[in-house]
């Protein structure tokens, strides 16, 4: 039997549809916004990769705010306007002690850096950037100058348009085939009709067999624009009610 196996790293339902997802690759956190279709009011969960949750279903007060980012132990918010997309209010609230938050309703959200929250005074369109610190919880108008944006390593599958490998022959009923790897390892993920409805799978291969397969999602009425997106060697995606949160390790 191989070493190299699919497995199921959590499994996390939430009382509504899953509207945004932002990842800390390097706090290994994962902040979600679902909202509640009936008034579309916002609610954020934090969990880490193993699906620990940190905060659960945590309500803002108001439809205008929305998820924009997470950092290690701040969740950062920013507030929409039905009128604009920019819209002033920043929110920096601390997850593992939510009662712990920086509310600024005179600046613009601009976007996340490393230990910084780049935001810019209400009513001025260009310049005056400004530089929330979550060291020092103030707002600084200037930072080192070898700080860099705050980026993840999120791969997307690919879809695969060329010829199948001869391991991959036995796939019969098919609509598509996407393609992303780990380490040296190939995942393979498609669409399988039966019944008018979707299932998807999930292989692993290397470049002469397949290693392990199994079904990640199941009685889907539609295809997946986007099955999963990746982390290393870990996938994470959403059923097809947008409730359930899913990730494997592979």
């Amino acid at each position: 039997m191989s070493k190299y196996t699919i497995s199921n790293a959590f499994s996390q339902t939430f009382r509504f549809p899953v509207w945004k997802i932002e990842i800390d690759e390097i706090s290994r956190l994962i902040a979600i916004e679902c909202r509640d279709p009936e008034n579309t009011i916002p609610y954020i969960t934090v969990l880490d990769f193993k699906g620990i949750v940190y905060l659960d279903h945590f309500r803002l007060p108001e439809k205008e705010w929305t998820l924009a980012a997470i950092q290690d132990q701040v969740v950062v918010l920013r507030k929409v306007s039905e009128n604009s997309p920019v819209s002033p209010g920043v929110w920096m609230l601390f997850h593992q002690k939510p009662d712990t938050t920086y509310l600024y309703h005179q600046y613009q959200y601009l976007g996340i850096l490393n230990g910084y929250v780049h935001v810019r005074p209400q009513h001025i369109t260009a310049g005056f950037e400004q530089y929330f610190s979550f060291l020092s919880k103030e707002i600084l108008t200037t930072i080192p100058s070898e700080i860099k944006p705050y980026e993840n390593d999120i791969v997307f599958p690919l879809e695969f348009n060329a010829q199948k490998p001869s391991f991959l022959q036995h796939i019969k009923n098919n609509e598509d085939l996407w393609i992303s790897k780990c380490n040296d390892h190939f995942l393979w993920s498609y669409h399988e009709k039966r019944d008018k409805k979707y299932t998807i799978r999930l292989l692993l291969s290397d470049k002469k067999q397949v290693l392990d397969e199994t079904l990640i999602i199941s009685d889907l009425d539609l295809k997946l624009v986007q099955i999963y997106f990746q982390i290393g060697c870990q996938i994470f995606l959403l059923t097809h009610n947008k409730q359930e949160f899913v990730s494997y390790l592979v």
